[in-house]
């Protein structure tokens, strides 16, 4: 389902230990913080890992920390949905299972979710099947599918100027997951208020960046956030405190996304 991020991951399997060999057990692992300890928020932010990531890896750049000093009313949790979960095509499934639906039993009446290059797939195949229990969506240096299908989208003249066929597959697996995902983002041209609010940063000129200028165009300008560097924690920390502080989760205002328009 991501070969393209496969090919570009296989030179980093030596630094990337036993990552390919974890077994996709259920319930998916997860890595909680609390914002206050024995008491529940209204909020909580979801984090998807990219390609050779953990729910730890979060922790260790401080994406969970960041959330707390902004000031947020909101709890996290780190999922460990590493390569393998993606295979079969059910990532929305798995998550919402082991994720989603557990929160909103749990009393959670805000959820957002944040992924990084692959997690970005994962946070938009989930919204796109749930996307009425899913108020927000951060995406840095997000995985858009694959580069011939975003080509044909960038072909057509853009997000606007591209037309999904009038029926869909049935079900998503590895042929036509990008088929399914911009035609849901064509939700953001063609009816925006009834989407989640979607904040987009990412690195100039990185290797994903074609496809995430591509959204970025149908996007409000608040919305983006662009800015030097490489496709890394290093660009995306501070494009997540950014954001968060845009996109302001926690605090009851996530209908910003319409009034923006």
């Amino acid at each position: 389902m991501l070969r393209s991020l496969v090919a570009s991951a296989l030179v980093a399997v030596i630094l990337g230990g036993c990552y390919f060999v974890q077994s996709p057990s259920r319930p998916v692992p997860a890595l909680a913080v609390l914002r206050e300890e024995g008491e529940r928020q209204g909020c909580l932010m979801i984090f998807l890992p990219g390609m050779l990531d953990g729910p730890d890896t979060y922790l260790d750049h401080g994406f969970p920390q960041d959330l707390l000093r902004s000031g947020a009313a909101c709890d996290s949790v780190a999922v460990n949905l590493h390569f393998r979960y993606y295979g079969d095509g059910g990532v929305s499934e798995k998550v919402w299972e082991d994720v989603l639906a557990p929160a909103l039993a749990r009393g959670y009446d805000e959820i957002w979710i944040v992924g990084v290059s692959m997690g970005g797939l994962g946070a938009l195949l989930t919204a796109s099947d749930h996307a009425r229990h899913v108020d927000g969506i951060i995406l840095l240096s997000p995985y858009l599918g694959e580069e011939s299908f975003v080509q044909t989208v960038i072909d057509a003249g853009g997000l606007a100027e591209w037309t999904p066929p009038s029926e869909l597959p049935s079900r998503v697996d590895r042929d036509n997951y990008s088929l399914f995902l911009w035609s849901w983002l064509r939700g953001y041209v063609d009816d925006p208020e009834s989407m989640p609010a979607l904040y987009l940063g990412f690195a100039n000129g990185e290797r994903l960046a074609p496809a995430a200028e591509l959204l970025a165009r149908a996007l409000p300008e608040g919305h983006v956030l662009q800015q030097d560097g490489r496709h890394g924690w290093a660009t995306w920390r501070p494009l997540f405190r950014e954001l968060l502080a845009r996109a302001r989760p926690g605090r009851g205002d996530v209908g910003a996304l319409a009034s923006s328009r």
